[in-house]
């Protein structure tokens, strides 16, 4: 049997960290998420060989197949999309490569669900395909699924404005080889909106709902990382405590460590340093005297210098933070990236190799319309920001008051 991992995707709601990455290769504790799926499939005896469909920065993927993978026990196949195709088109391009029937892995599918059960699943059906299922909070994002008593899906809707079940599609199929019968050849087609909803009314597609106990998450936007570095910090917390450090880490013993955290190979941490929870620093970084870090990830090779605060935000590999920079409020910053010292930054995606010596464009700032409207400045700012940009923000608001759309779309200078 064939395993088809879908890796072509150009990752745009994880920009500006997959600017420099395809979006399979966007590490999750240090370990590109390709690992872990190609780690899931190298426990399935009848999976013979995994095709990767691949596109966007394909060379960056070859490239870490030969020098991380080289001792991998099956084969794989490397299929490149001549276009951008989409999830059926790349389908349609790896026909002449796959068996009868074959499993199909979307490349951002973060997860430690057992794939053979989806394929001892669709064995015991007679179905063309089986549909990996979950429940989820927000299944608007998703494509949902209504099941009868039989298991056999009976409606699917790609992204709902208003959701009938919390089932969404997983991203992880079982597909008889058939199905690509109907798919056009070099043309750009949607699996999930094109292709899935016409074999449902046919009758044809069956959902098998991933067990209790087990993680599922797409890695579709920084949130998301955020979200699967959590899940990736509690199953380790569980057999190791409430904190890892790595072989090689320096951590001082004046340095204050509230778990789950993980530091890993390499990385040399000041003195006075506060890490708490839900945070990662990649190998080979360095943080200096006094920082503080708070679920804070920071993919490697970063270097954060002294009282430098780093809460909720993303660090690429090689990103330089300044000397009391202040980095909050689900920034991201690409890699190789320099913050100078004495910066505030909330919520900003910074560019990949880009030097931020001023606040203009940088700071992007929520504003509360019932603490902030137009000829109404209260004293002080209600987000906590620093004297000097809060003045910097009260020139501006007493020349253009914020209307109600700069409220709405967040301002930005």
């Amino acid at each position: 049997m064939k395993a088809v991992i879908l890796a072509g995707g150009f990752g745009t709601r994880l920009r500006p960290l997959s600017s420099t990455r395809p979006k399979p290769m966007v590490p999750v504790l240090g370990k590109p998420n390709l690992q872990y799926l190609l780690e899931s499939l190298e426990k399935i005896p009848e999976i013979d060989e995994v095709v990767l469909s691949v596109h966007y920065m394909k060379g960056e993927i070859r490239e870490f197949i030969d020098e991380k993978m080289s001792d991998y026990p099956k084969d794989i196949r490397f299929v490149n999309d001549p276009m951008p195709l989409e999830t059926g088109g790349a389908l349609k391009n790896v026909e002449d490569y796959v068996s009868e029937d074959f499993l199909v892995i979307y490349g951002d599918v973060f997860t430690n669900f057992d794939f053979k059960e989806l394929i001892e699943a669709h064995r015991k059906n007679d179905g063309l395909i089986t549909v990996a299922v979950t429940k989820v909070y927000d299944p608007e994002k998703y494509g949902v699924v209504e099941v009868d008593e039989e298991g056999k899906i009976v409606h699917f809707e790609e992204k709902p404005k208003r959701p009938k079940t919390n089932l969404v599609d997983a991203g992880i199929y079982m597909v008889n080889k058939k199905v690509l019968d109907t798919i056009p050849k070099n043309k750009e087609v949607y699996f999930e909106r094109e292709v899935l909803p016409k074999f449902v009314a046919q009758g044809e597609v069956y959902a098998y709902q991933i067990p209790r106990g087990h993680y599922w998450i797409d890695l579709g936007t920084p949130d998301d990382l955020f979200y699967a570095h959590q899940i990736a910090m509690d199953e380790i917390t569980k057999q190791n405590g409430y904190y890892t450090i790595k072989e090689g880490a320096e951590v001082p013993e004046d340095v204050e460590i509230q778990g789950p955290v993980y530091i890993d190979e390499g990385v040399k941490i000041g003195h006075g340093v506060k890490i708490k929870a839900y945070t990662y620093i990649g190998p080979n970084s360095i943080i200096e005297d006094k920082a503080y870090l708070k679920r804070a990830i920071l993919i490697g090779s970063d270097i954060v210098k002294e009282r430098a605060e780093i809460k909720d935000s993303i660090l690429g590999e090689g990103v330089v933070i300044g000397k009391n920079v202040l980095l909050k409020e689900n920034a991201v910053v690409g890699d190789y990236a320099k913050i100078y010292d004495n910066l505030v930054i909330y919520g900003a995606k910074v560019l990949p190799w880009k030097k931020v010596e001023e606040y203009e464009a940088y700071i992007k700032i929520k504003l509360d319309p019932t603490k902030v409207r137009p000829g109404v400045t209260p004293e002080r700012c209600p987000l906590g920001l620093p004297e000097c940009i809060y003045t910097k923000f009260k020139a501006i608001a007493g020349e253009k008051p914020p209307c109600d759309e700069c409220i709405e779309n967040q301002w930005l200078f």
